[in-house]
């Protein structure tokens, strides 16, 4: 289960970030772990990043949910 502060520390923001910075932080990690997920050929390391980009996706839904985005 998320929590803010779970969902923050995910995102690597501080519990004052307005909106523009959660939802900008969330575009450019995605971008990073998409990058990343599809440049490795250890079936590891890509499976950790798609881990990654589904905890991010909680995160987004998350604050959607919580009316924060």
């Amino acid at each position: 289960m998320i929590t803010e502060e779970r969902a923050f520390h995910i995102l690597q923001l501080d519990e004052t970030a307005t909106a523009e910075e959660i939802v900008a932080r969330y575009e450019v990690l995605k971008d990073e772990y998409r990058r990343i997920k599809d440049e490795t050929e250890d079936l590891r390391t890509r499976l950790a990043y798609q881990l990654k980009q589904i905890e991010l996706d909680d995160v987004f839904i998350y604050f959607r949910r919580k009316q924060i985005i």
